[in-house]
């Protein structure tokens, strides 16, 4: 199996309890996840420029104020590979787009051309039938960055 190591910007927008995933299918196992907004850094760029290049390509959101959160390291599987990615975690005020602060869910548009459905998550889901999160520990990410605002700071 191939592996790739990389690292990614990845946005989280709150609104009321829940918060904007992109659901994304493996087109080699049509396994279906729940991932933030964002996308790989590229050369010489910080996470943050690297997430509001990716918020304007994808979603046409310019994002004055990005609050960083944090990073996850973890490992995930897409298109027969194993993805080993630092994650830079970034929360986007919904007031920074009327489609997102009234709840819409925007189509997500790859550089490809692909268009990716986006949906709200709960916070704390109660459902067992949600797709997996990507990366998986993000929800203990936003709750400890709920109970401590201030201890996480990407660089």
């Amino acid at each position: 199996m191939t592996v790739e190591i990389r690292e990614a910007a990845l946005c989280v927008v709150r609104r009321d309890g829940t918060f904007l995933v992109a659901e994304i299918v493996d087109p080699r196992t049509g396994i279906v996840l729940h991932r933030p907004p964002g996308g790989g850094l590229e050369v010489d760029e910080t996470p943050a420029q690297a997430l509001c290049r990716e918020l304007r390509e994808e979603l046409g959101l310019h994002a004055d104020h990005l609050t960083p959160l944090g990073s996850i390291q973890h490992v995930w599987y897409w298109e027969g590979r194993e993805v080993r990615e630092r994650a830079w975690i970034f929360e986007v005020d919904a007031a920074a787009d009327p489609r997102l602060d009234a709840g819409d869910t925007p189509v997500l548009l790859e550089a490809n051309g692909a268009q990716i459905k986006t949906v709200w998550r709960p916070l704390q889901p109660t459902d067992d039938s949600l797709p997996p999160l990507c990366p998986e520990s993000l929800t203990e990410l936003l709750a400890d960055s709920a109970a401590h605002p201030c201890d996480n700071s990407p660089q």
